[in-house]
């Protein structure tokens, strides 16, 4: 009986044009991406230019054709100036008061929660609840509860006994103290839903493996949940401290850089020098004295990532 014999199919070669119309896979991603850095080239490029521009010039707003050179004057100014130095510490000791605190109470709730076999999301769901609402209605809320006469928290001291309860936001002494609290009970869910995943991610063998080897909780979690939690650590540091280094609605909201300028940080300073006192070019300078800051310890996170084979 004779078989039939099937001819393979011969694929025609594309034509000219058709081979000038492929694009490689790179060609076509940097397309696709294209309209998305040419809006990020307007809405973040040109801004950044200009306050360079603006930092270096005796910069009228109402007269810009009037402005003058003057190089690095704005810069030693600004340098030199005691608001903004105070800014500055009042800044550097808001972001290494609450970044410690805000990773411990993380890495504590990470791990009870990591441990809990039921209800575990809703717990998540009630401990991020902080993080939906608005810093404004947020900041309103507890400038509300550290009222003197009328907020719940001297309410609840006085009837402890406590006669002559804390002025929280009125007291030079604990007024920055007061908004690092908030920072605290609003940031700390970031912590915790970063330092979880990164629990959940590591492997139980490893567990079983140590705790069959008498390994105890101390060593399980300084020779296992550490080292394969650094990575996560160093996300969640990068991301929260530059984030609180740069804070500003819950000053603007609750102290308003008051008392005496004890709350008085960075990015409140330039917001008052620009817009009230509208020194555009110290306020320029300011704020790229405070990215340069910023980028320095962003980059020293990033080295310590890549030195723990983190790709980014």
């Amino acid at each position: 009986m004779a078989t039939d014999q099937i001819q393979p199919a011969v694929k025609s070669k594309p034509s000219t044009q058709a081979r000038r119309l492929q694009l490689s896979n790179g060609t076509f991603g940097f397309l696709i991406v294209l309209p998305a850095l040419v809006l990020m080239g307007l809405v973040f490029l040109y801004p950044l230019f200009f306050s360079g521009y603006t930092s270096i010039q005796d910069y009228d707003i109402v007269r810009p054709d009037r402005s003058e050179f003057i190089g690095l004057e704005n810069y030693t100014d600004t340098l030199e100036d005691a608001q903004f130095q105070r800014a500055l510490t009042n800044t550097f000791i808001y972001v290494a008061v609450a970044l410690p605190i805000e990773f411990t109470l993380g890495l504590i709730l990470a791990m009870a929660l990591a441990t809990i076999p039921v209800g575990r999301g809703i717990l998540r769901t009630l401990l991020i609840i902080p993080m939906m609402l608005a810093p404004v209605a947020m900041g309103l809320m507890w400038k509300f509860m550290y009222n003197d006469q009328f907020g719940i928290i001297n309410y609840l001291l006085r009837e402890f006994g406590v006669n002559r309860p804390p002025l929280w936001l009125a007291d030079p002494s604990i007024a920055l103290f007061s908004v690092i609290a908030v920072e605290i009970w609003a940031t700390v869910p970031v912590f915790v839903l970063l330092l979880l995943a990164g629990l959940m991610s590591i492997p139980t063998d490893y567990y079983e493996a140590a705790a069959i080897d008498g390994a105890g909780s101390i060593e399980l979690f300084r020779h296992i949940t550490l080292p394969l939690l650094r990575p996560v650590i160093l996300v969640a540091l990068l991301i929260r401290g530059m984030d609180a280094f740069r804070v500003f609605d819950l000053i603007y909201v609750l102290t308003g850089g008051g008392p005496a300028l004890r709350t008085d940080v960075l990015s409140y300073y330039i917001y008052r020098v620009a817009f009230r006192e509208h020194s555009f070019g110290e306020a320029s300078s300011a704020a790229w004295i405070m990215m340069a800051i910023l980028l320095t310890a962003g980059l020293g996170l990033l080295y310590l990532m890549r030195r723990e084979g983190k790709t980014v």
